[in-house]
């Protein structure tokens, strides 16, 4: 729950702008519409208290079922230039 440091009470987040992997701003009203005070709060990631179950590789597979499926395709063609071109270069150095 957010607080009004002001009036102590109730604050809803307006908005989140995200700046980094690790770190957002919170803009937030007070919902005491006597007191009406608007203020940012720093989010940030602070330390993992449980590691993630998810492998490394396991997690790369989840990254990508996410993925809307133009974006998959965009990653499949990155993949197979990049094949490609190690191909050629492998062939030409021999």
């Amino acid at each position: 729950m957010i607080e009004c440091k002001i009036c102590g009470s109730k604050a809803l987040i307006n908005k989140s702008q995200r700046e980094h992997k690790e770190f957002t701003k919170l803009y937030c009203t007070c919902k005491n519409q006597d007191c009406g005070h608007k203020f940012v709060l720093n989010l940030e990631f602070s330390h993992t208290t449980k590691p993630s179950k998810l492998k490394e590789q396991d997690y790369f597979k989840y990254i990508l079922t996410c993925l809307p499926n133009d974006k998959k395709q965009e990653i499949l063609e990155v993949l197979m230039n990049d094949q490609a071109q190690s191909a050629l270069n492998l062939h030409s150095s021999t």
